[in-house]
């Protein structure tokens, strides 16, 4: 086959078959596989791949279990892998218009990868995995605890108001249960990073299970863009600021949000930082925006300290 540039091979992975779509530097489709999902499938859809060189896979959430037995074999066989999130692949599609099936959101994955050539390799850490699981499953006890206790503040029944006391109960204590395994494992992991005011081991977890390997950021700024805390430029005209990210991975935006909040409730500094800011016209959106940036630059730091084994991959 002809020489033509890199490759960019999109997947979109799903519990019984995945679909691959390789497209051009012009973003042009030039092929389109559906394999199953085990091992067998990913042998398969390696070997498609095989035409062509030089290539990156673009994959909707690598993370994914259904993806697990694709990633390893792929990492396996020394492939350069790219994680992109779903809200990419949304925001790709709402702006053409073109519908979504299975087929569209592997060219989105790899036409996002197009857009954003710079996105780091995906390299996941040993303990990614269960932290992701952790983490995840926290943040869903924890939705459906106050989604429990909106609905017990409707009720006046006594025999619906038991029954859903009982299910707070419960939410409570796996919550509580969840919240001491994830001390108990981020701690030997990364106990500098809990040291520093705001972080508590649910948002230290979060963090270490959605960054995965830091030396898959070439900088500080690469790690706040991905994070969706680097400012974005907007200007039209004579007018021009700077605005929130609405992109990134919105968990690690979550935790950087909540190292900020307990920074304003705990530390004189931010809060003195904060107070100047606004009295030099900022708005409160636009306070916790920078805070979350410098937040962002500092995690990072503390993650390079953390890491074992660095890397220019």
């Amino acid at each position: 086959m002809a020489s033509i540039g890199e490759v960019l091979i999109g997947v979109d992975p799903h519990p019984k078959s995945h679909t691959a779509c390789a497209v051009d530097q012009e973003g042009r489709e030039l092929g389109r596989m559906d394999v199953g999902s085990g091992v067998d499938g990913a042998r398969q859809l390696l070997e498609w791949a095989r035409d062509y060189e030089p290539r990156r896979w673009a994959i909707e959430g690598p993370g994914n279990a259904w993806a697990r037995p694709l990633v390893t074999t792929l990492l396996g066989a020394g492939e350069a892998i790219v994680a992109i999130s779903p809200a990419m692949t949304a925001e790709y599609r709402k702006r053409r218009w073109r519908g979504k099936d299975d087929r569209i959101d592997a060219a989105n994955a790899a036409r996002a990868l197009k857009a954003n050539p710079d996105l780091p390799r995906y390299s996941p850490p040993d303990y990614e995995r269960a932290l992701k699981e952790l983490t995840r499953t926290y943040q869903r006890v924890s939705q459906q605890l106050t989604a429990t206790r909106m609905a017990l503040r409707l009720l006046e029944a006594p025999e619906a108001r038991q029954a859903l006391l009982k299910v707070e109960d419960a939410l409570k204590a796996a919550r509580t249960q969840l919240k001491t395994t994830l001390a108990r494992t981020v701690q030997p992991l990364a106990g500098p990073l809990l040291a520093r005011r705001g972080v508590g081991p649910v948002v230290a977890a979060m963090v270490l299970a959605e960054t995965g390997s830091i030396s898959r950021f070439r900088s500080r700024d690469a790690f706040a863009s991905f994070a969706g805390c680097a400012p974005v430029r907007w200007a039209s005209g004579a007018h021009e600021c700077v605005r929130v990210n609405p992109g990134g991975s919105r968990r690690l935006n979550w935790a950087v949000h909540i190292i900020v909040l307990g920074r304003l409730r705990l530390e004189a500094r931010t809060r003195e930082y904060r107070d100047r800011k606004l009295n030099e016209g900022k708005t409160q959106r636009e306070v916790i925006r920078a805070l979350k940036t410098y937040v962002c630059r500092e995690l990072y730091w503390i993650l390079k300290s953390l890491d074992p084994h660095p890397s220019t991959a």
